[in-house]
């Protein structure tokens, strides 16, 4: 059995799609199941209600499995009370791993993320790259964090596989995580899209099919106390563009902020939202992230996991196609 936390996000439901496509027996924990992305009544999931900080539900959640695939966390730009982020992103993240060694789990594969090795121009760097001590948001901070905790405390006491996706994009629901379904959504409305910065900076574009079944092989191939890193196309904003003008047949001016602007802009939003309760669109913390080039090797995963990296425009014209 192979329990599955996260399965209403982004990265988690690919990953519960995959398990339900290969016919797998599997278990998941969410808070609300009307938000899974599949009917579970006709397939082999069996469905736990409740919060990853709820122990009765963990430990229902974890009893006479084998396997733990970990990927929920507080993907947002903001939420009025920061604490959330470290108390979802880090401190379920360590409940989890002390639960599933008293249940006897045999491996824990654990969804990390891009954004906690950092920023990186050099196509060749993979795991072991370490953050800078500076963090441009909370959900950046939290991911740090717990990916320090298991490179100083938790391999050593756990078996954990620690899997970095990069910038996932590929068919699935509209979360926090899914930030290219977005751009792909307002490029295809009459809103016209917009770049903080001058879009050349590039990111490491990951197909979230190719991303969950990593996480899938892991499970029996994965050795614990390591990290993978799931890359994927190393492409900057602008070529992301280009390539929906060109699959879609249209094609629309894309609008370039400076970054002085879109942190004004974010500034202003952060300050409606604690007013509003509203997501803001842009935050300060956002347009560090566009500043800089994330891009990531693969290469460890494709030897040890047999990684596939789906090019750019392959991915997105299955994604278009799929929307």
């Amino acid at each position: 059995m192979i329990s599955l936390t996260g399965a209403t996000g982004y990265v988690g439901s690919a990953i519960a799609q995959e398990l339900v496509r290969r016919g797998e027996p599997f278990r998941v924990l969410v808070r609300d199941p009307a938000r899974l992305s599949f009917d579970p009544a006709p397939t082999r999931c069996e469905v736990v209600a409740g919060d990853l900080r709820d122990p009765e539900a963990v430990n229902r959640f974890m009893k006479g499995s084998r396997f733990v695939i970990h990927t929920a966390a507080l993907v947002k730009r903001w939420v009025r009370d920061r604490r959330e982020f470290w108390q979802l992103n880090v401190e379920a993240f360590k409940h989890i791993c002390r639960e599933a060694a008293d249940a006897g789990i045999e491996r824990i594969v654990y969804t990390s993320s891009f954004i906690a090795l950092g920023p990186s121009s050099n196509p060749g760097t993979g795991e072991g790259l370490r953050h800078p001590p500076a963090c441009s948001n909370e959900y950046e901070r939290t991911k740090v964090a717990a990916l320090e905790w298991l490179r100083s405390e938790g391999f050593r006491q756990f078996p954990v596989v620690a899997l970095l996706p990069g910038v996932v994009y590929g068919p699935g629901p509209m979360t926090g995580g899914n930030l290219v379904g977005g751009m792909i959504s307002q490029y295809r409305s009459k809103v016209p899209p917009a770049i903080v910065g001058s879009g050349r900076q590039k990111w490491s574009f990951a197909y979230n099919r190719d991303v969950a079944a990593a996480h899938l092989t892991a499970l029996e191939n994965g050795e614990t106390g390591r990290e993978y890193v799931l890359g994927g196309d190393n492409r900057s904003l602008n070529d992301l563009y280009e390539t929906l003008a060109r699959l879609s047949g249209v094609r629309r001016a894309v609008m370039r902020i400076p970054f002085v602007a879109a942190k004004a802009t974010g500034g202003l939003e952060v300050a409606l939202a604690f007013v509003s309760g509203r997501q803001p669109t842009l935050t300060p913390g956002v347009v560090e992230i566009f500043k800089h080039d994330w891009v990531y090797s693969s290469e460890k995963a494709k030897r040890e996991l047999g990684y596939k990296v789906t090019p750019l425009e392959d991915g997105l014209q299955i994604t278009l196609s799929a929307s």
